[in-house]
This record gives structure tokens, C-alpha cells and sequence, in this order.
């Protein structure tokens, strides 16, 4: 059994721990509000975003922009959006398993990385890393258009044949959802079940006229010009994607985070109640020997 000094000096040890993880929760709980609040308020734009798109793309031909049909080249790119930092549970960890477990199936692949350990993933794992983006603390706009950008023109330039983006989304501060999501070729069939599984979740519902079909397509007047449109709208929805991917990963960083610590303080404390409980038990058996042999001795003594 550890002596009392021991005792004693582990439990101030965890006791420091628990107070360092207790401040880290704290400020990942004051990013969190703010991150969350970001994601949540960045998703009826995507949402109606997409609901353009799904009147509109149905009607056209897949060969009418590049972006709706297949790309020339033979890899595969992937943007994986990660953080810069540990001490976020299984945060990343799931992202990993994610790419592992869809791997096999996209044959070659093109790796762009947002955060240090997406960055390191790549690396560590011999994959061909093409770009590293920074992680900024505040996410903005014009970082998912440098990005939007760079992928777009890898895959307009026969480079990519697809592209994929690997994100934790945000589902509450309790929950991270790994998600393997296509961003080219733009699939308008997904975007239209997406769209209909919106709707169905409680947003009120446009005309059944305007949904799908090329007879929703043909009410639409385009100004100046239905190329021009077109072309904005389908790189906008890539931008927009991009995003607010980025804004779930910042959301999903700092909760995942905070829970993480919470979770570390807790088992602090526990820990030291054992160790005051094993420290009082110690020092209880040392005083009942030494109140035997002083017992001992007066009686030999007689």
C-alpha cells in the first residue's frame, strides 16, 4: 500500500489536473455558444439554397455545365475538415474511420485538409496531400471560396473525376456525426431528396408546380441569361456547402471539447475521492500500529 507522502502528492496532482481541464471546458463552452449559434443560423440559407436548385437543375441537361456530369480525370478528390488541436473525444478519430472505411470504394485519392490533424492524417497515412488550408478561429466566407475555388478548378481541369468532403456535422453538443458528403459532380437527384426530406421535417412547402420536373424548371424567368445563372448558382451551392461544413466542424470541435473536459473533470474528482478515502484508510492503519507497538512495548515492560 502508498505511503501518506505519496498519497498526499498525487492527490494535489489530480486535483491541479482537474482545475487546468475545468478552465479549458469553460472556454470551450463560451466558443461553443457562438460556434453553434453560426451553424445553426448558416443552415436555412443552404436549406434554401437548395430548394432553388431542386426546381431548377431538373429541367436542365446534365451537359449543360461541366459541374453536373463526371469529371475527365482518374483521381478522387477529398476535402477533410479536422481541427488544429486534441482533448476533443472522438472528434477526429471518427473522420478517420470515415476516409478508412469509404476508401476502398474511391479508388485514388487527392487529399485537401483544413486543420493540423486531417493535415498529419494524410501525411502519416502515405496519402497524396495537393493542399493545406489554415484553421482560422472564426470561420468566414471567403476562406470557402479559396477553397471552393482551388477544387472546382481541379476538377473543370480533368484532375479530378470527383470530390468529396469528410466533415463531423453538428447534431447537438451531445453529438458528432462523421459525414462523407459529394461536392462534384452536383448530383441534382440528391439535392431534390434532400430538399423533399426538408420539407417533410416541418418547412412550409411551395406550390407542388415548382418542385421537380422540367414544368417547375420552365416557370422560371432568367435574367440575363440561363448560362450565366447557372454557372453562378451551382459554384455558389459549392461555396455555400463548403461553408457551412466548416462552420459544423467549428461547432462540432468545441463541443465535442467541452464534453471532453467536463467528462475529465468528473473523473478527477472521483479520483480524488478515492485517493482521500485510501489516504484516510493509510493513515488509519498507521496510527492503530503505532498505538499497538507503544501498547506492545508498556506491556513487555511490566
Amino acid at each position: 500500500m502508498a505511503n501518506t507522502r505519496e498519497l498526499r502528492r498525487r492527490i494535489k496532482s489530480v486535483k491541479n489536473t482537474s482545475q487546468i481541464t475545468k478552465a479549458m471546458q469553460m472556454v470551450a463552452a463560451a466558443k461553443m455558444r457562438k460556434a453553434q449559434n453560426q451553424a445553426l443560423g448558416g443552415r436555412p440559407y443552404s436549406e434554401t439554397l437548395n430548394n432553388a436548385l431542386a426546381r431548377l437543375t431538373p429541367g436542365m441537361d446534365p451537359e449543360a455545365h461541366p459541374l453536373l456530369s463526371p469529371g475527365t480525370g482518374s483521381n478522387v478528390g477529398v476535402l477533410l475538415l479536422s481541427t488544429d488541436k486534441g482533448l476533443c473525444g472522438a472528434l477526429n478519430t471518427n473522420l478517420f474511420r470515415a476516409i478508412m472505411n469509404v476508401q476502398s470504394g474511391i479508388g485514388n485519392s487527392n487529399f485537401y485538409t483544413v486543420g493540423k490533424k486531417g493535415r498529419n492524417f494524410a501525411v502519416k497515412t502515405g496519402k497524396k496531400l495537393e493542399a493545406d488550408f489554415e484553421n482560422p478561429e472564426v470561420v468566414i466566407f471567403r476562406q470557402a471560396k479559396q477553397i471552393s475555388k482551388m477544387l472546382v478548378g481541379s476538377f473543370l481541369s480533368g484532375e479530378l473525376k470527383e470530390v468529396y468532403i469528410v466533415y463531423p456535422h453538428f447534431v447537438s453538443t451531445l453529438r458528432q456525426e462523421a459525414r462523407v458528403v459529394k461536392l462534384m459532380p452536383i448530383d441534382s437527384s440528391v439535392i431534390a431528396s434532400e430538399t423533399q426530406a426538408h420539407l417533410r421535417g416541418g418547412v412550409e412547402k411551395p406550390p407542388s408546380s415548382h418542385l421537380g420536373g422540367g414544368q417547375g424548371a420552365k416557370e422560371f424567368l432568367f435574367e440575363p441569361n440561363p448560362d450565366v445563372l447557372l454557372d453562378f448558382a451551382l459554384t455558389h451551392h459549392i461555396e455555400t456547402q463548403i461553408y457551412q461544413a466548416l462552420l459544423e466542424t467549428k461547432a462540432s470541435e468545441h463541443s465535442s471539447r467541452m464534453m471532453a473536459m467536463q467528462n475529465a473533470t468528473d473523473n478527477a474528482k472521483e479520483l480524488v475521492e478515492d485517493l482521500t478515502l485510501t489516504y484516510n484508510q493509510t493513515r488509519q492503519a498507521a496510527i492503530t500500529n503505532e498505538l499497538l507497538e507503544i501498547t506492545t512495548a508498556q506491556l513487555a515492560l511490566e
